[in-house]
């Protein structure tokens, strides 16, 4: 009941802030009865390391979860906030407890084993790896892109899937390139030929679209709830900084730009400067997660 109150809460507020009156009104009666009656959710209630947990609350401004505590974002009457789940959380039960330890929920971490990905590359390929200077240097430039978000979501529906084309690495997967363990891909590859047309996964503001040295021509998409977006190795950017976009906008051209093998999208979701699992972003919209 409190759940499905929650969802009808951000969901009626969404569309009040688009403009519709009447359901303006409904919506603005619903937050205030949820002020009278305080809530605390997390959705979903059970989840895996690299996911993402939406906590939502009526009244307090803060939560502590995971021996973290997190400042809820004020939207719409309500307050919201995208909680990235570590890879390496361990599975259990943990308490979400509100500031003023009156309000608390519960959100269950099941397990996850991820493959292995093995990848060799070529002896230039690799060198890039080392250049340490030109890989600090951007991303520098890509953490400023996403240290700012706007606190009013630009979407409601669910994320779309960017490109047509073949998965070829999921979420995850533990790189080894040329037999030494590397970073953790966390993101999905879709591969496909070069000039593949690359759309906007959902409502939002490039906040980032240039050519960097290892993902090649980047666009990075800030969806509101600092909640970004980021595609690599374009062929072609076809959006600049500051552009608005819709959800299904074509903003590029698959390529092979940057630290690349062949033609593909690296895309990847974050939650500010965390990469994590966009699968249930495509499922469903956040808002309506159980």
């Amino acid at each position: 009941m409190i759940q499905a109150l929650a969802n009808l809460l951000v969901i009626a507020a969404l569309v009040a802030a688009a403009g519709t009156s009447s359901f303006g009104k409904e919506a603005a009666t619903a937050v205030q009865a949820a002020v009278q009656h305080p809530y605390l959710s997390v959705a979903p209630a059970k989840t895996y390391p690299g996911d993402a947990v939406l906590i939502r609350s009526s009244r307090v401004q803060s939560v502590t979860v995971l021996g973290k505590t997190y400042r809820l974002i004020p939207s719409h009457g309500a307050y919201v906030r995208f909680i990235p789940i570590p890879f390496d959380a361990k599975p259990g039960t943990y308490a979400v407890l509100s500031a003023d330890k009156q309000r608390l929920a519960s959100l269950t971490i099941a397990p996850k084993t991820f493959a292995v990905d093995k990848l060799t590359v070529s002896k230039q390929l690799n060198q890039m790896r080392q250049n340490t200077e030109r890989i600090d240097a951007d991303q520098k430039k890509i953490n400023a892109a996403r240290s700012r978000s706007a606190q009013t979501p630009y979407f409601t529906d669910t994320f779309l899937m960017p490109a047509q084309g073949r998965l070829t690495t999921p979420f995850g997967y533990q790189r080894v390139v040329n037999g030494k363990a590397a970073n953790r891909h966390a993101a999905i590859d879709i591969a496909n030929k070069t000039g593949t047309p690359i759309a906007a996964s959902n409502n939002g503001k490039v906040v980032l679209a240039e050519s960097l040295y290892l993902t090649g021509n980047t666009i990075i998409i800030d969806h509101g709830l600092n909640v970004f977006s980021i595609y690599a190795h374009l062929s072609r950017l076809d959006v600049k900084t500051g552009d608005m976009v819709k959800r299904g906008q074509i903003i590029g051209r698959m390529g092979s730009t940057g630290f690349s093998t062949g033609p593909h999208l690296h895309y990847g979701m974050l939650i500010g400067n965390t990469y994590v699992n966009p699968q249930p972003f495509f499922e469903a919209s956040p808002f309506l997660w159980e």
